[in-house]
This record gives structure tokens, C-alpha cells and sequence, in this order.
């Protein structure tokens, strides 16, 4: 208002000024306003207003990926200052907390969909199709993310493509290759105990860690075998349960052989990485987040990521795949223009390479220039094998994610048999079929 005034009193005679500037005034930020701007004045239309707007956004992401996403908010706000972000994370809460909120209907203005952008968030989200970056979405991830008549409800910053993270130097120092077969994995893990390192640490205070050692196990008993795939009847109904008792057991059997973390059950999921980093363990079954946060523990860690070993012989190890850092609109956003804004903004080449980079993980976006560091040479080598979709997300209804947290700790403490957790798992999947 002052600027205004000034402008007035200095550009013209002090009649007109007053006629202006009763016209132009605003305590609001106005569009074009600043060094430079014209004032408001006879045969001049009022100038646009420009509303300050709150966004409120929310992930499960934490650790390095959370600041990086904020980094990026933080750049978009500085070129929209009329634009404020309350960008939060839940981390483990996450997905109840969006169940609560899906019940009530009441959203964020933008959240992130953590692999269930169709089956689960669809019917709550924007499509996508018209935004400028739909064109550029890569290959590997449009399908995943697209439902039956093709739209797409996020904007997927990278690509879930990973496999287990391990210490090379542990490997090497101890004279050992990547294991191919969970065989060869056992055999390596007996040398590495030997050796008084913890073969594979798991964070299993936080359960949602122990539920991702299924899912990264699950695919090569249940799926990736030609003789043992059970991927139609795991779709349609007819699955055989007790063939999960095979899954099950082989968490047992490592934490028998001394093979996993003595702590396994109370161990906090932030010690992964620093057991990583500092050469105390071998093997994560985590994605490849991970490598970032024991990167800035000990960076000159040499640590890697190889793919599942293959479960039965003849079998061949997979990766697997689907939606990391997604994020869509809510349909019912009242502040839809900004938070596309927003969107567009992330999906700038130079933003979706930050995310890359981050996470350890290939971009979303095609014709980005990305480095992932100590993964670059395991991508070149391993990204071409099969990758088969998050075990959950594309092979159990909706919910299950929770019986999977429920029966890994119980199996660990001996609260539950192998055969039990089938039933529970038999149990829960009908159940949660029927809803459907």
C-alpha cells in the first residue's frame, strides 16, 4: 500500500493519484507487484488478486527422502509466496491414519499413495492425464500406476525397483560372491555369523520391516518358480494356504541358525543403517533408501544392492518393483489449482534427480539425468532382470499389509506356529476378499 501510494504521488497529479490509488489498493499480495510493476490507473484494469493459499501434504517417507521432498517444497514456496505447505510425515501411522481419514472423507490436499494409487486411493484422487508431465512418465512405472481405462492418479517422483541391500566389503573381506539361491544365502550367512557379524538385521520394532521381509521373500516361493506359481489363485480366490507354512518357516529358520539380529523383535529400524554402514551386519531386506542414510553414517561404505536369490533350483533371482514416492491430488481439494502447481513443480527434471539420487532408486520421469552413486553399477548389472510387483499390493486384497506386521513378530517370539500364521493369513484374506 505504501509502494502504491508512492508511485501515485510521484506519477500523477494529486486528483488522479487519489482516484488510483482508491482503485488499486490491496493488503493482499498482487500479481505483478514488485520492482518494476505499474500502478493501477485511469483506462487500467484493477489488478488480480492473488490469495494466499495453505497446502497441506502428507507421506510415510522419513529420514533422507522426507528432507529432500522438503527441499523441493521449499523451493517451490520460494517462487510462490503466496503458496505455504504443510508437508508432514507419519511414518509406520501412515497407512491408518489415511484409512481414518479415507472413512471421513477428509484429505490432505495432497498425500502420497506408498503403492496404492489404483487399488486403494483411486476413487479419492484427481486423474492426471492433462498434466504436462503425463507424456514423460516412463515405461516401467506407467502400467503399474494406470487403472483399466488408463488414468493415472500420481505423479511417481521414482521407480520401487530394488532387491536387498548388502556390505561389499563384508562380502569380499570374507571371500564370498553374491548369493544366486537362498541356499547360497544360508551358506554365506553361516560364514558371516562365524565371523561375528549378524548376517541379516532387521528393525523389527517398527513391524511394517518385518512385513517387508515377506514381501521381498514371498515372490521367489510363491511366484517366480514355473512350477511353483500361484500367482492366479493368490488373485482369484483359490490359493492354498498352507503352502505359506514354506514362507513362514524360513523366518524361523534364520532366526534359529543365529542368522538375524538377536534384538530382532525390539531392534529400532533406524539401526539398519548404521549396522550396514559400519560393516556389523551384511544383509537388509529393505529397499534402497536405506543406502542413503548409512551413507551419511559412514561414506566410505561400500554398499550395494543385488537382487532376490531364487528360491527353488533352476529359478533365476528378480527384483521387485512398483510405486515408491507417488503422490496425487484429492478430488475434493479446495485448493486443486495450487497443489497442481505444486506437481508440475516436482516434476521437473532437475527435482525428480534429487529424488533419484536420494533414494536409490531410477526416476519416474523419462530424459532425467540422475546419479545413484554406489547403486549405479548394480542397476547397470541387475536392471534388466524380471521384476515382479510388491507381493501385497499385487497379490492380496487390501489390508493384509497389517497381517503381515501381526504375524512376523509373533512368529519370532514363538507366540505363533508356522501353521497358525497360515490361518491367520487364510482368515484375514477371506475376510478382507468378501469386503471387497
Amino acid at each position: 500500500m505504501k509502494k502504491m501510494t508512492k508511485l501515485c504521488a510521484i506519477s500523477l497529479s494529486a486528483l488522479i493519484a487519489a482516484a488510483g490509488c482508491s482503485n488499486g489498493g490491496s493488503s493482499n499480495p498482487v500479481a505483478g507487484a514488485g520492482t518494476g510493476a505499474a500502478p493501477a490507473g485511469i483506462g487500467t484494469a484493477p489488478a488480480k488478486e492473488v490469495k494466499a493459499v495453505k497446502l497441506t501434504m502428507m507421506t510415510n517417507a522419513t529420514g533422507t527422502t522426507f528432507d529432500t521432498i522438503q527441499l523441493i517444497i521449499d523451493g517451490f514456496t520460494k517462487e510462490n509466496p503466496h503458496i505455504t505447505v504443510d508437508f508432514s510425515t507419519q511414518g509406520k501411522d501412515y497407512e491408518q491414519l489415511m484409512k481414518a481419514k479415507m472413512a471421513s472423507n477428509d484429505l490432505p490436499d495432497l498425500f502420497a499413495t506408498h503403492g496404492w494409487s489404483v487399488n486403494r486411493y483411486s476413487e479419492y484422487l484427481r486423474p492426471l492425464n492433462d498434466q504436462p508431465w503425463f507424456s514423460s512418465l516412463t515405461d516401467t512405472i506407467k502400467p503399474t500406476i494406470s487403472d483399466k481405462k488408463g488414468n493415472v492418479y500420481v505423479l511417481p517422483l521414482n521407480i520401487d525397483q530394488s532387491g536387498i541391500v548388502y556390505n561389499k566389503k563384508v562380502l569380499a573381506d570374507l571371500k564370498l560372491e553374491v548369493p544366486n539361491t537362498w541356499e547360497e544365502l544360508l551358506a554365506a550367512s553361516k560364514v558371516i555369523k562365524n565371523a561375528n557379524i549378524t548376517p541379516i538385521h532387521i528393525g523389527g520394532k517398527d513391524t511394517t520391516k518385518l512385513a517387508g521381509f515377506f514381501n521381498k521373500l514371498a515372490p521367489t516361493v510363491l511366484i517366480s518358480d514355473k512350477s511353483n506359481n500361484y500367482g492366479d489363485s493368490l488373485k482369484d480366490g483359490t490359493f492354498d494356504w498352507s503352502k505359506w507354512n514354506l514362507v513362514s518357516q524360513q523366518l524361523v529358520n534364520l532366526k534359529n541358525e543365529g542368522y538375524l539380529n538377536k534384538d530382532v523383535v525390539t531392534a529400532d529400524p533406524l539401526s539398519a543403517a548404521e549396522k550396514i554402514a559400519t560393516g556389523k551386519a551384511a544383509f537388509l531386506f529393505e529397499n534402497n533408501a536405506v543406502v542413503a542414510e548409512a551413507k551419511k553414517i559412514n561414506p566410505d561404505a561400500e554398499i550395494g544392492m543385488m537382487p532376490v536369490p531364487a528360491f527353488y533350483k533352476g529359478d533365476e533371482p528378480i527384483l521387485n518393483g512398483g510405486e515408491r514416492e507417488a503422490f496425487g491430488v484429492w478430488k475434493q481439494s479446495k485448493n486443486t489449482e495450487a497443489a497442481l502447481l505444486l506437481l508440475g513443480y516436482m516434476a521437473k527434471n532437475d527435482n525428480i534427480a534429487k529424488i533419484a539420487a536420494a533414494t536409490g532408486m531410477p526416476a519416474g520421469i523419462k530424459n532425467v539425468k540422475y546419479d545413484l552413486g554406489s547403486l549405479t553399477a548394480d542397476f547397470a548389472k541387475y536392471g534388466n532382470l524380471r521384476t515382479i510387483p510388491v507381493f501385497d499390493r499385487e497379490y492380496l486384497p487390501n489390508g493384509m499389509w497389517s497381517t503381515l506386521k501381526i504375524i512376523g513378530p509373533a512368529l519370532l517370539t514363538g507366540d505363533m506356529k508356522v501353521e497358525e500364521a497360515s490361518r491367520m493369513m487364510s482368515d484375514d484374506y477371506k475376510k478382507l476378499r468378501s469386503q471387497k
